[in-house]
């Protein structure tokens, strides 16, 4: 009974009036048959296991740190308290009515439901979606590789520097070339650190170009 007045009470929000409980009855066929686990692994958003349950990025904040839990039935973010269950979840992430979640699951898991068709304007917004995910997901992943790359050189240099100690060492390739470049990683490092995404983006291109320039004079 609890249940069936929270669908209720969500789908007044969207608007909806339904007298009987048809509409009720397809929200708990979906919850009952799709887990909050499994459609948070299907929209990509790739959940880590801590103790015994399942942590995400929040998708709703600029979350650094995994701060969403997962539970059998609901999610919570620790950090800006967004809770809810898997329709909640599906019709906030892809900013849908909780009727249009309801739809949108039943379609992408292959579950039927009578008077549930496949709506245009939901699988629009899924496709952008998606596209966002895929470039989020790509930044993510040359940002991630490109400060690696930088704070291990910067070491280097530094490491290098230390040791030289006589004179003549001054003239050795490595130590000119820790020279030369390290103030120039340190500001790369801080730019990437915080900087705007537009200059990490830049940031994120003007590393790639130095380090194809670095491997031709090597040849």
């Amino acid at each position: 009974m609890g249940n069936n007045k929270a669908i209720e009470k969500s789908m007044a929000k969207d608007g909806y009036n339904y007298s009987n409980n048809i509409v009720a009855d397809k929200f708990q066929i979906i919850k009952s048959q799709i887990s909050l686990l499994q459609a948070i692994e299907y929209y990509g958003l790739n959940p880590i296991k801590k103790g015994s349950r399942y942590w995400i990025l929040c998708p709703f904040h600029a979350d650094k740190n995994p701060s969403m839990v997962i539970y059998d039935e609901a999610y919570h973010c620790y950090g800006c308290q967004a809770h809810g269950d898997v329709i909640d979840f599906v019709s906030r992430y892809f900013n849908l009515t909780s009727l249009e979640a309801v739809e949108k699951l039943s379609y992408d898991f292959g579950i039927h439901l009578s008077g549930i068709k496949s709506n245009k304007e939901i699988q629009k917004n899924t496709i952008k979606r998606q596209k966002f995910n895929r470039l989020l997901k790509n930044f993510k992943s040359k940002y991630d590789e490109t400060y690696d790359y930088l704070c291990k050189l910067f070491q280097a240099y530094t490491k290098i520097k230390s040791l030289v100690e006589e004179p003549d060492d001054m003239d050795l390739e490595a130590f000119v070339e820790a020279c030369k470049y390290q103030d120039l990683i340190e500001y790369w490092i801080d730019t990437l650190r915080n900087g705007s995404l537009k200059e990490q983006l830049d940031v994120i291109k003007e590393v790639k170009k130095w380090r194809q320039e670095k491997k031709k004079k090597m040849r």
